[in-house]
């Protein structure tokens, strides 16, 4: 056990806030997001997602992304998972996974991404996938 230090002064720590989501439909099949040349990590597959802008509500946060990238409604948006790291840029990184229900799989994307699947967790892990949609498709557990 550290000695106690009455002089001992914290030092603020900030953080980046991404948030990423696995959205189920009824077949219980994944929602998979090509990127997009214009974006980064352009060819490889993702789930949706972004950052959390400053003082919005995470829950808030993560429908809005779903949203943009996809134009779905979903349900039963729960925080299953969390992942913190140092990027290339030294920037403290730390990113919510959740899962969700998708309403419907009209999927429209947006400029971020090119094209979208619906497949079973063994087909998505298959796929070239981000680092990210990497970790959280395999600690998923239904």
């Amino acid at each position: 056990m550290a000695d106690y230090d009455p002089n001992y002064i914290p030092v603020k720590s900030y953080a980046l806030i991404g948030q990423k989501a696995i959205i189920l439909n009824k077949e219980d099949k994944i929602l998979l997001l090509q990127r997009s040349e214009k974006a980064g990590a352009g060819g490889k597959w993702s789930l949706p997602g972004g950052g959390l802008d400053h003082g919005e509500d995470p829950i808030e946060g993560m429908k809005r992304e779903i949203i943009e990238e996809t134009e779905l409604s979903v349900t039963d948006l729960k925080p299953v998972n969390l992942r913190s790291y140092i990027t290339d840029e030294k920037d403290f990184l730390v990113i919510v996974g959740y899962v969700a229900k998708a309403v419907s799989e009209n999927v429209r994307l947006n400029w971020e991404h090119d094209k979208y699947k619906w497949l079973t967790l063994e087909e998505a892990l298959k796929l070239e996938l981000t680092e990210g949609a990497r970790y959280f498709l395999s600690t998923f557990k239904k």
